[in-house]
């Protein structure tokens, strides 16, 4: 007699396979929505200290030039962050893709004097991609800026 043998899988064993890496693929859905998460945390905190440290450097800059003071400008529209001295344009900060800002002051703009003072007080707000909006305060006189989340 002749035996036909039959090659292929039960339908049990294409189940368990067809279980197995959906459990998988859930597992890594998941992870990857935490860690998108974890990244725009981690881009908040760095775009927050990156403006402080703009504002900082800015100031710092007209203390030591001393001839002239500058402007802070933001740059709703697109994005970014520019100090300018005289008509030169001397630094540039640009926010990360997803990030907006919004309106600073009735100009977008910081003054800053040859002494590397600041006589306006603002908030200075973005939002994440997540679409949460996030402050920066700056007091006037103190020299102060602080980043509340």
């Amino acid at each position: 007699m002749l035996e036909i043998k039959l090659k292929g899988f039960t339908l049990i064993e294409l189940i368990l396979v067809i279980g197995l890496f959906s459990i998988l693929l859930s597992f890594t859905l998941i992870n990857m929505g935490a860690f998108s998460s974890m990244k725009n945390r981690i881009d908040v905190d760095l775009t927050g200290n990156r403006i402080i440290n703009f504002i900082n450097n800015s100031k710092i800059y007209c203390r030591d030039k001393g001839k002239q003071g500058g402007y802070i400008y933001f740059n709703v529209k697109d994005g970014n962050i520019t100090f300018s001295s005289g008509l030169e344009e001397i630094f540039k900060m640009e926010l990360p893709e997803g990030f907006t800002l919004n309106q600073v002051s009735n100009d977008n703009r910081i003054k800053i004097d040859n002494r590397g003072i600041t006589a306006d007080a603002c908030s200075i707000k973005f939002k994440d991609r997540k679409g949460e909006m996030h402050c920066l305060t700056m007091c006037v006189g103190t020299a102060y800026v602080e980043f509340k989340y």
